[in-house]
């Protein structure tokens, strides 16, 4: 398959490395320095207990590509705008695009729920640019259950989890849909189909939605937010509120609060992807991990005291660094 990765960084490099090892015909976008070593070397990809090089085409800009079978977009929600001004060379009539993101994405709410309120989070596509650019019908959503990263320009060291869960955005299992997971057969990277993307994206989400804010208040690592008490009962009550608005509109929270808070402190000495934008001073997700789930809660009539109160914490704390 013809495969263009938007965003080869850490998770984007680990897929887009694999399947280039597989075989498949794999361009990547990155930029600044990771991109002249990717150019120079080609990209070394540590992975499942190997190690490997392969040299796909790498640039900065869409043009270069041309039309895909698939676009993978492995970028975090604050580029999206770029990636929706940029992606149009990438897409012939039938490309899928696959977000590879953490949060609620922008289509989330595209003709669901079927019954409860009509949500609108404006703050995820306040033009409706995204929805412009890659309309529902494209997307294959993946829910990215992996941790990596990119210890220097030009490699990718996967670290944690290798599973990838797939599914139409529209519903449903399609052609395309398993013919993408089967890509990942026979290599290191364990790729599931879901005929319920929105769910498999929610149980994900109730993890980040806790862990990322407060240690991002806090600087604590997942372990540390564990082994406090009372971090510990912040992560929760902040759980009980999202599972609420959650299942007011149909999606289930998969396991209690206390469950959830020993899987996250699990991961040790694991700084969440929120904490690490706020180390290395880059806009964080906080509309898609953390406000479109107060968002829910006030649309849903659920209370969410506790949540609010975080959610101003932390974007307090990114306007305060200029990065929010």
């Amino acid at each position: 398959m013809k495969i263009c990765v938007f965003g080869a960084g850490s998770i984007g490099g680990v897929i887009g490395g694999v399947l280039a090892n597989a075989g498949h015909d794999v361009s990547l976008i990155a930029r600044g320095a990771h991109l002249e070593a990717l150019r120079a070397n080609g990209c070394r990809v540590e992975t499942g207990g190997q190690i490997f090089n392969v040299h796909p085409a790498a640039s900065d800009t869409a043009t270069d590509f041309g039309p895909q079978d698939i676009v993978i977009v492995a970028v975090k929600a604050p580029a999206m705008p770029a990636v929706a001004a940029g992606i149009a060379p990438l897409l012939g009539p039938e490309t899928a695009v696959v977000p590879a993101m953490n949060g609620i994405p922008w289509w989330f709410f595209d003709s669901f729920p079927q019954t409860g309120p009509d949500i609108h989070l404006t703050k995820l596509d306040p033009t409706g640019e995204l929805a412009t650019a890659i309309p529902v019908e494209r997307v294959m959503g993946c829910v990215v259950h992996m941790g990596s990263m990119v210890p220097e320009p030009g490699v990718i060291r996967h670290v944690a989890d290798n599973r990838l869960i797939l599914g139409e955005a529209t519903g449903g299992v399609s052609d395309r849909l398993t013919m993408f997971a089967s890509t990942f057969d026979g290599t290191t990277l364990s790729a599931r189909v879901t005929d319920n993307l929105r769910q498999e994206i929610w149980l994900k989400l109730l993890g980040n939605f806790n862990f990322a804010p407060v240690s991002s208040l806090t600087g604590a690592t997942n372990g540390q937010i564990g082994a406090d008490p009372r971090l510990r009962k912040l992560c929760a009550d902040l759980f009980e509120e999202a599972a609420e608005a959650g299942r007011c509109i149909g999606l289930e929270p998969g396991m209690t609060a206390e469950e959830r808070t020993d899987l996250g402190a699990s991961l040790g000495e694991f700084r969440t992807s929120m904490l690490q934008d706020f180390d290395k001073s880059r806009p964080p997700e906080i509309d898609a991990i953390v406000g479109a789930v107060v968002e829910i809660g006030r649309a849903t009539g659920t209370p969410m005291s506790v949540s609010e109160s975080v959610l101003s914490l932390v974007e307090q704390k990114a306007r305060g660094m200029g990065l929010y």
